[in-house]
């Protein structure tokens, strides 16, 4: 098992609001974790940091995560403890009122593997046919498109693309999209919708299930061709390499 993350400031941006942590605990089970600060100036990367450091804080500790229950109820728990250190923040600074994070990642214990979101950033899985998006987006053109009121290429240029409807620290309540999938990918891979946003999914798919290149590697192409599509926001990646059982195979 092997764990990659990186992150650019793209081209246009003064600030880099993305954040992100992946590493394995000494249980031995790994995560990683892509959040995407919204609010403007100092206020994104505020929030975006304050949900990275208390997941990353949390897993630390070693938690019980031997069954599903307990991964889900882990989850709820720290992200809803992210949720109000990033709301009661929020409240108490003028500057960073209104500030939040998307906030997308994986487990990955005994086997098993699960996933989290808030927000548009992404978990990909690279499954023997092809890289699939797992995750749900939560914003403004996802509800049209599932709703049959836009194409899909009127989503690509749709001015409420970016609009959220779910975020860490924005609200008391928030959705949080939890699922356990099969581990029989090759790699996982989490990104900002400075990656997704700009770059086709078959471009990810083609550096992503590339043998001949690193994990390092791909990160750093995967950046290079989002700012390549203009750079025009902040692009953050984590890779996640399955060698135990990739692609059902033994």
């Amino acid at each position: 098992m092997r764990s990659f993350g990186n992150s650019d400031i793209g081209l246009i941006r003064e600030q880099n609001e993305d954040a992100y942590v992946t590493f394995q605990n000494e249980r031995g089970d790994w995560i990683g974790v892509v959040c995407d600060g919204i609010g403007g100036s100092a206020a994104g990367e505020v929030a975006s940091h304050i949900a990275v450091q208390t997941i990353e804080a949390a897993f630390q500790k070693n938690p019980v995560l031997d069954h599903d229950y307990e991964v889900d109820e882990w989850i709820q728990t720290v992200l809803n403890r992210a949720n109000d250190a990033i709301f009661y923040k929020a409240m108490h600074s003028q500057d960073q009122k209104g500030m939040g994070t998307t906030c997308v990642g994986f487990i990955y214990t005994k086997g098993n593997t699960y996933i989290f979101n808030v927000g548009d950033s992404r978990v990909y899985a690279d499954y023997q046919e092809g890289l699939i998006q797992m995750s749900e987006d939560h914003n403004v053109v996802a509800k049209l498109l599932a709703n049959g009121e836009i194409s899909r290429e009127e989503a690509k240029t749709h001015k409420q693309r970016n609009t959220l409807t779910n975020a860490l620290g924005v609200w008391h309540v928030f959705q949080i999209d939890f699922h356990k999938i099969e581990s029989t990918y090759k790699y996982l891979l989490l990104s900002s919708d400075g990656l997704h946003g700009y770059v086709p999914q078959d471009v990810i798919e083609v550096i992503v299930e590339n043998p001949e290149m690193s994990l390092e590697e791909k990160s750093m192409l995967l950046l290079e061709q989002a700012n390549q599509a203009g750079g025009y926001d902040n692009c953050t990646v984590v890779l996640f390499e399955n060698d135990e059982d990739a692609y059902g195979v033994d």
